[in-house]
């Protein structure tokens, strides 16, 4: 993702990243993810408030890169990934949770 570049004011050569306003990515760089699907599947975790904005950030992520906004993009992405996969383990230790409480309750009714 970097390149060689010669500013007007040096002879040697500087490194600096390519513009972010470009439609396709640069050559050696790959299209930045905005894990659409994950966020997707959050959203069946009972987290509502995490997942709904972890949504939002991939739909953000990938309205970016279709303006050609890459380092805009790949941040948000990043921030929907963090925000699903928080979503998920939340949901996964809320659900392990209530199935250890019902079934703790049902263990101590009499039958």
């Amino acid at each position: 993702c970097f390149q060689y570049t010669y500013t007007a004011f040096s002879s040697r050569p500087s490194i600096s990243r390519h513009s972010s306003l470009a439609t396709n990515p640069p050559l050696g760089c790959s299209k930045p993810k905005d894990y659409l699907v994950l966020a997707i599947i959050a959203c069946f975790c009972p987290v509502w408030p995490v997942n709904i904005v972890a949504f939002v950030y991939s739909v953000m992520s990938r309205n970016s890169l279709e303006q050609g906004n890459i380092d805009g993009a790949r941040r948000l992405g990043q921030v929907a990934k963090l925000l699903s996969t928080v979503s998920v383990m939340g949901g996964v230790v809320i659900i392990v949770a209530c199935v250890v409480n019902l079934t703790s309750n049902r263990n101590s009714y009499p039958e």
